[in-house]
């Protein structure tokens, strides 16, 4: 009885032992979770400020906007400490290197700073950085040109040396509502440069005159022998003297290297410029040279060019007026003509254009026999031969007309000539000429050369 008694008290003790033991620790699932009831924690020593990119959008409280000089509620975004400038160099022929100075002022007129960068041929784009205090997008600055360019442009305001323009920053939203900031400006800028001079003279364009026509102390001025020989004036240079001499005739002018004085027709005068040396060529002023021949001078100043018109000396008129192919308008495909003179037994080559070929070399012919008489009329040089004719030859031959050329004397092939007369009527029609002389045509004239036959 006893043995059944303990064991009824020890199977009694398991059972309330198992009832009243503690659960096991299974967290509940997270969407049954409650806040505990305890004590709530105690708060955090501080709270941090949110992101910029977590800030409100909308405008805070009267009492919450930040003051000109309080940005501590400013997005960082919308806050900057420099100020840039990018500068646009509009392209000049020309260009003069040099160091563009601009000068950063607040909207007060305190400077900020001063930057300083090389402008050149090679600088399309410049940049200037100025540090700067902290400042907020949409703040107003003054920028000044101080020195190294002509003028700066910024919508509409330009500003010359000395002058300032007001300017402004700005953010905003692009696209993808990203803010994007703006702190700084683009300027289109205008270097230093020397002004390109068209040169026109007698109506025609000489854009390949060198070295090229430029402005000199203000005086626009130009090389001499380019410009002298483009209006058909005669130049000689006089290395005792360093001078050169411009001449029609016997109407002359003489220029001196670094001296103002010149000799000019009807009597002396100072040049408005002394003659100078530039890339080697002795440059003269043009309204000297111009009033000098009685020639009619046009400047038009453009800005950025200049045209420049010279027109023609009445004397070279009258002069070439005197040659018959210039009176008769004789015209040719190239920059020569050769006029044979049947009554003169003489060839003529000449250079230059219509109404101004200026005589190179003259030489005596022979022409066509009296039965087979040379050809008259305006033919063009076409074929470059030689003619065979079993015991001599003739050539070169320069063949403008059918059988009709212009050829050497007869030669004989192993040297000499096997009939070397000339000024005479002798020939099948052909123009003959000493061997010297038409080696020289040959060899210079082209071919389309006008070839100018007259009785």
């Amino acid at each position: 009885m006893k043995k059944f008694l303990a064991a009824l008290i020890a199977f009694c003790t398991i059972i309330s032992s198992a009832a009243f033991a503690a659960p096991e620790q299974t967290p509940a699932p997270e969407s049954i979770q409650t806040e505990p009831s305890a004590a709530p924690s105690p708060e955090p020593e501080s709270t941090p400020s949110p992101e910029p990119s977590a800030m409100p959008t909308a405008a805070p409280t009267p009492s919450a906007s930040p003051s000109a000089t309080d940005t501590e509620a400013v997005p960082e975004k919308e806050l900057s400490t420099q100020f840039v400038i990018d500068l646009a160099v509009t392209h000049h022929k020309y260009i003069i290197s040099n160091n563009a100075v601009i000068e950063l002022y607040d909207m007060t007129g305190k400077l900020l700073g001063s930057c300083l960068r090389y402008v050149g041929w090679d600088t399309p784009t410049v940049q200037m950085v100025f540090d700067v205090p902290q400042y907020r997008m949409g703040e107003k600055f003054k920028v000044k040109l101080v020195s190294g360019l002509r003028s700066i442009w910024y919508y509409g305001q330009q500003a010359q040396v000395g002058d300032t323009i007001e300017v402004q920053t700005y953010g905003y939203l692009d696209e993808n509502g990203e803010y994007m900031q703006c702190n700084g400006v683009s300027l289109d800028a205008n270097p230093e440069y020397e002004k390109e001079i068209h040169m026109y003279i007698t109506n025609a364009w000489y854009n390949d005159i060198n070295p090229r026509a430029r402005i000199v102390d203000g005086v626009t001025m130009m090389p001499v022998r380019a410009v002298g020989e483009a209006m058909g004036l005669d130049v000689d240079y006089n290395p005792e003297w360093d001078s050169v001499t411009l001449s029609i005739e016997d109407h002359k002018t003489v220029f001196w290297a670094n001296n103002e004085y010149m000799a000019y027709p009807g009597g002396d005068r100072n040049a408005s410029h002394m003659p100078v040396y530039i890339e080697g060529s002795l440059f003269v002023p043009v309204r000297d040279l111009a009033e000098a021949f009685d020639c009619s001078l046009e400047v038009t100043d453009y800005g950025e060019f200049m045209d420049v018109l010279i027109g023609e000396a009445p004397y070279y008129r009258e002069v070439m007026n005197r040659i018959p192919v210039n009176r008769d308008g004789i015209g040719s495909r190239t920059n020569y003509l050769i006029w044979v003179s049947k009554h003169e037994y003489k060839v003529r080559v000449y250079e230059g254009q219509q109404y101004n070929w200026k005589l190179l070399k003259e030489y005596p012919c022979a022409l066509g026999a009296w039965d087979t008489p040379t050809i008259t009329g305006q033919f063009e040089i076409i074929e470059r031969t030689q003619w065979d004719y079993g015991t001599y030859y003739v050539g070169p031959v320069l063949r403008f007309y059918n059988g009709y050329a212009l050829h050497s004397t007869l030669l004989y092939y192993g040297g000499g000539e096997y009939d070397g007369r000339v000024g005479v009527n002798i020939s099948h029609g052909c123009v003959r000429l000493h061997p010297s002389d038409i080696n020289w045509i040959a060899a210079n004239v082209p071919f389309r050369t006008r070839v100018y036959i007259t009785e």
